[in-house]
């Protein structure tokens, strides 16, 4: 195996023995470690990744008793490294290496850092913790900063007497030292990249259980959150089960903690054996929380834990195939999940909330293949995107219906048991699952992981008395085609193509030229619907005639909720990209005034939500919102504002989401009920409407329901409520309230640092709040920059707001600005924004008239 590094190959570290001393009153810390290296030929320089780091002593020792002192100490800053200049040559062989160091707690939510919260009593306080993916263990200690680069690491913390400490093994030894502290030794880890080492210092509460085969799990909460942790805690005994079950290969460690911490960059993070969290994305309130914040908790927890197999045990041997992690951490998960908990209709969610995120990004231009080349921090932090975790997963939910969920789970568990302890590369799962399968599994694939973007299938249905005849033409897809139509592209990908037949007959094959066919051994059906299950990873346009048919079959619920949802999704994205007028999508938008399921709801909610921005300064607006109420305003009184006792998780995801639809669209009847339902919030205010109640009543407000609003948010006792009414916050129309909002998002007494991107994101969403947002940005660009620019979602996410701008003013300002304030984290996000930007012009040039005529009509 050949692994890209930017270290030197020569030395190569064994064990970490790491002290650190954390300073919760000024920040800082100081640390020391003694590292076992091998030399494979003598040298001169030692160099490792560091940064942020002042180092104050270093020595090397060779188990025969010579000692080395480097002559200069030099720091890269741009490549992150320290190396070490020696006089004479360190010999080959195994050496120990000793360095002494300080550093900062910083509060930019990466390397080891300070997480800031207020205790029951309302006081300040605060916790050291760590985020080390994707390269940030540099910041806490000097180290081979790679993930092929592996080791064992002994971890000692020294802390106050009064505090906790946890870390990826268990503690093996406790001893007080002097000025009240006391000294926590964690036994050693098995070899692993650095990324995955984690340890988390504070004032911390746990409960606990103990899984039939041994191994302790905990959920850790600052003090007097702990019982919040009661649903995280049963739903990862029950999921350890399933993994244990299903690899065929038993959870290594002796303990499995989760931790929820208040400030968190990310959703969660994989650490293997002390796992971490945003609190909203473990911590379910019995009274407050609601069936969306459980289905969401128990979805983050299962990609956390299938990481503990995919990442940690095998590793992908460079960033490049970090698909091979969190791709597989996506559909595994939600695998799990599904066995788990039935009745959440798991996959159709999937289709929504992954392969449609995952298509949206890769329909650009300016995407990147899942298997992408990189070389530098700047560059891995943005492979961190829907690329490598939405289309991976979904490429990986096609490839396990292609080859049948049994040789599949065979070929994984060969995959994870050769490479264990270990690294590997895409080349090694495919050539598992090929041995498993017997299909040619990396030919099939090497269009679907090396190639940006994917196919639209153009098809037709040749109906008979005995069987019916399915052609499909594929070409690639782009929403750019909105702005250059007819450009040519050669691309082809192998397509796994399905079809189903009113009768259920289905058939399958596997497309490798331009064009493909398939037979159904049906007499002239109704309806075909082509990519059965949504399971592949492409686009279907259909003929007229089949739309109407199948728009028919919509209406009565014909087809499985599944295809619904991808039958409207394909319209939606096929008008975006100018392969069909926009008209169109309306017209089968109008075949769902029946649908009873939460998540094709949800889905067509967000494809009339793009519309909604993109027209929202068009003189027929109103005539579309019209349009829009009409749509939403049957399901939303047939459900209503109360739950009925029969109700089960999918109907209370669907009464939030239709009412909330309607209420967008300007239902007064809506609006005026979430407005009363406000004035006693939350008392008399089901926990799994609260959302909605507060939006709406946001939306119709003043400055006394923002007062209202703000008071809440301060006095909530759970960061889920907390977000929820920031998000409320961003939903106000009046423009001087939006920028009030706006004018504390970066004040931590009132929004957490890590929140404060989301606030920019909601406000972007909401028309009257768009240029408000761009603006905040741009004047007080030097602190974002300052928290963010590092890398990761969040500098990504912050760019991406100005995605929904659709005029060419805005493109040209945008353009400078980044032209003018480069960012290097982000500079893919930025090439998107400004290409769908011009796709929303081109859209409007197109489809203008035509909706305005057909809004009258």
């Amino acid at each position: 195996m050949t692994t890209p590094s930017m270290l030197p190959q020569n030395v190569k570290p064994e064990l970490y023995d790491i002290t650190l001393i954390p300073n919760l009153d000024n920040f800082t810390f100081t640390g020391e470690e003694i590292i076992d290296i091998s030399i494979s030929k003598p040298t001169t320089d030692l160099t490792l990744n560091s940064t942020e780091i002042s180092v104050q002593e270093c020595m090397v020792a060779t188990f025969d008793g010579r000692a080395f002192a480097p002559q200069t100490t030099t720091f890269d800053d741009d490549a992150e490294t320290v190396t070490f200049t020696f006089t004479s040559e360190l010999p080959a062989g195994r050496s120990r290496l000793h360095i002494t160091f300080t550093g900062e707690l910083n509060d930019k939510l990466h390397g080891f850092y300070r997480s800031r919260y207020e205790d029951t009593n309302g006081q300040e306080r605060y916790l050291a913790t760590t985020q080390f993916e994707a390269t940030d263990a540099r910041r806490a200690f000097p180290c081979w900063d790679e993930p092929a680069i592996k080791a064992r690491f002994r971890v000692t913390l020294e802390i106050p007497s009064e505090l906790i400490a946890v870390s990826n093994m268990p503690v093996t030894r406790e001893s007080q030292t002097t000025n009240n502290k006391k000294r926590i030794e964690f036994a050693e880890t098995p070899v692993m990249s650095t990324y995955l080492l984690a340890f988390i210092i504070g004032d911390l509460s746990w409960i606990e259980a103990t899984t039939d085969d041994g191994t302790l799990v905990r959920v850790f909460t600052v003090a007097g959150n702990e019982e919040r942790g009661r649903f995280a805690l049963e739903t990862s005994v029950k999921l350890l089960s399933y993994f244990n079950n299903y690899f065929g290969i038993p959870y290594p460690l002796a303990k499995m903690d989760h931790l929820a911490i208040p400030d968190f960059a990310a959703g969660a993070m994989e650490n293997w054996g002390a796992i971490t969290y945003r609190e909203n994305a473990l911590l379910v309130d019995p009274d407050s929380s609601s069936a969306v914040t459980r289905q969401t908790v128990a979805s983050i927890i299962s990609h956390e834990m299938a990481h503990q197999w995919f990442g940690n045990l095998v590793t992908m041997a460079w960033w490049d195939a970090l698909w091979l992690n969190e791709s597989f951490a996506s559909w595994m998960g939600d695998k799990a999940v599904d066995s788990l908990f039935p009745e959440w209709d798991t996959w159709t969610a999937f289709v929504s909330q992954d392969t449609n995120r995952g298509l949206g990004l890769d329909g650009l231009k300016n995407s990147h293949p899942i298997q992408q080349e990189v070389s530098n921090p700047a560059e891995i932090g943005q492979l961190f995107d829907a690329i490598s975790y939405s289309k991976g997963g979904s490429v990986l939910r096609m490839l396990e219906n292609f080859l049948g969920p049994d040789p599949f789970q065979r070929g994984l568990h060969d995959y994870l048991s050769t490479h264990s302890y270990a690294n590997a590369e895409t080349t090694d799962l495919w050539h598992a699952l090929a041995k498993a399968s017997g299909q040619p599994v990396e030919e099939i694939m090497e269009s679907w992981l090396n190639q940006t973007g994917y196919p639209y299938l153009k098809v037709s249905v040749d109906r008979g008395v005995e069987e019916t005849v399915v052609t499909a033409t594929q070409n690639k897809f782009l929403y750019d085609n909105i702005v250059q139509p007819n450009e040519t592209d050669e691309t082809l990908w192998h397509v796994p193509f399905s079809a189903r037949a009113v009768d259920n007959s289905t058939q399958s094959t596997l497309i490798k030229q331009r064009r493909g066919q398939l037979v159904l051994h049906s007499s002239m059906p109704r309806w075909v619907k082509v990519n059965r299950n949504q399971t592949g990873f492409y686009r279907v346009q259909y003929e007229e005639l089949e739309i109407s048919r199948l728009s028919t079959a919509v209406e009565k619920l014909a087809l499985p909720a599944i295809d619904r949802l991808g039958l409207q999704s394909d319209a939606y994205s096929l008008a975006k990209a100018g392969h069909i007028p926009a008209t169109q999508f309306l017209e089968i938008a109008q075949s769902y005034k029946n649908e009873d399921n939460a998540y094709v709801w949800i889905d067509l909610a967000t494809n009339l939500g793009s519309l909604d921005n993109l027209l929202t300064d068009e003189p027929f607006f109103e005539n579309f919102q019209r349009f829009a109420r009409k749509l939403f305003i049957p399901s939303a009184e047939r459900m209503g504002w109360e739950a009925a006792p029969t109700d089960g998780h999918l109907e209370t995801l669907m009464r939030s989401s239709v009412l909330a639809g309607a209420g967008n669209y300007g239902d007064t009847n809506t609006l005026k009920e979430a407005s009363n339902l406000f004035t006693a919030y939350p008392q008399g205010v089901h926990a799994d409407i609260r959302r909605v109640v507060l939006s709406l009543a946001a939306q119709s407000g003043d400055r006394s329901v923002q007062d209202a609003m703000w008071d809440l948010q301060r006095n909530a006792t759970t960061e889920e409520e907390k977000v929820r009414v920031l998000g409320a916050l961003t939903e106000f129309t009046d423009r001087n309230l939006l920028q009030a909002t706006l004018e504390r998002v970066l004040d931590v007494e009132y929004v957490r640092t890590h929140n404060a991107v989301g606030v920019m994101a909601r406000m972007s969403m909401n028309p009257q709040g768009r240029d408000l947002a761009w603006q905040f940005l741009k004047d007080n660009w030097d602190e974002f920059e300052r928290r963010y620019a590092d890398g990761g979602f969040a500098i990504m996410t912050l760019v991406s707001i100005t995605s929904r701008f659709t005029t060419q003013d805005k493109a040209e300002d945008v353009a400078k600005f980044f032209a003018d304030h480069s960012v290097a984290s982000a500079e893919r996000t930025i090439r998107q924004s400004l290409e769908a930007i011009n796709i929303n012009v081109a859209w409007l040039a197109r489809n203008r008239q035509l909706l305005a005529d057909w809004l009258d009509s």
